[in-house]
């Protein structure tokens, strides 16, 4: 079995990127990773008392709030560290990067999207139908998967309703290959095996409640971070280079869609992410 624990990281109000990102961890696995990322914020914190009580990656490292008393070396040099913690003993990321601008082109282009113009909705059946293609190859239960989002009280009950009743419009985002008559064909997904290896449906948890929640947070900051950095008009000095540092470290371990049909789903994914976010 396995978990994953979803964070997003940005919105219309703040610039044009939206990142939703999942960390997955084998069940076994769960218990010393999350201990290892408390045992690490213990100890800065220890360096440190009063500069923070929950990891929120954008004011950890800018030096917001309490967390100024933390030198910027340090703050770096930390999230570094929960980067490499998160991917580590095989550690992997579901996700998505969109433009706000390329989104609202791709609802504008009629794709169908069931969702409309919710971004939220639109990064998390995505996220979890990428997580059904790559989990529904996985033998002996091995791959069924519990997914864990950071609380959103408005949309979860509707993620919740998606999941469990799926439209066929989904399916080409995790269909297989197989054969007919010698030739290579996508196999037709029952109304039962849509997103039959997400365990129920999504679950919602504070994220001062969840090591792991906070670590998907920091994740999704240094990709919005990194795709915001491309047309940035103010930057820091090194600051493209270190954000590139940590993408290369969390990269090879992102799950991404591969091969899938010509489909309007398809389609309308490939539209909406953000020019440099390879799906």
């Amino acid at each position: 079995m396995k978990f994953i624990y979803f964070d997003e990281s940005g919105s219309r109000d703040e610039g044009d990127v939206f990142v939703m990102c999942g960390l997955m961890v084998d069940a076994y696995k769960l218990r010393k990773k999350t201990a290892d990322f408390d045992e690490m914020f213990a100890a800065l914190l220890t360096r440190h008392p009063g500069s923070g009580t929950e990891l929120k990656t954008k004011r950890f490292i800018n030096g917001k709030g309490g967390w100024r008393a933390v030198p910027a070396q340090e703050r770096k040099a930390f999230l570094t560290d929960v980067c490499r913690l998160a991917v580590s003993n095989g550690g992997k990321l579901f996700g998505i990067g969109l433009s706000f601008e390329a989104f609202d082109a791709a609802i504008d282009a009629g794709y169908g999207h069931p969702f409309g113009n919710n971004y939220w909705l639109a990064s998390s059946m995505f996220s979890s139908a990428l997580v059904q293609k790559k989990m529904q190859g996985v033998k002996n239960s091995k791959g069924l998967t519990v997914v864990i989002m950071d609380d959103n009280k408005v949309d979860m009950p509707k993620l919740s309703d998606g999941l469990y009743n799926a439209e066929a419009w989904y399916d080409p985002l995790y269909q297989i290959r197989g054969r007919r008559r010698g030739k290579p064909i996508w196999i037709d997904r029952k109304p039962t095996d849509r997103f039959d290896h997400i365990i129920n449906t999504a679950f919602a948890i504070k994220s001062d409640h969840s090591s792991l929640v906070q670590v998907a947070d920091a994740i999704c900051y240094v990709y919005r971070r990194h795709l915001e950095l491309k047309t940035a008009d103010e930057i820091w000095d090194g600051e493209q280079e270190f954000y590139q540092d940590l993408v290369a470290i969390l990269e090879p371990h992102r799950d991404k869609l591969g091969q899938a049909p010509t489909a309007s789903s398809v389609s309308f994914f490939k539209a909406a992410c953000h020019p440099d976010w390879v799906i």
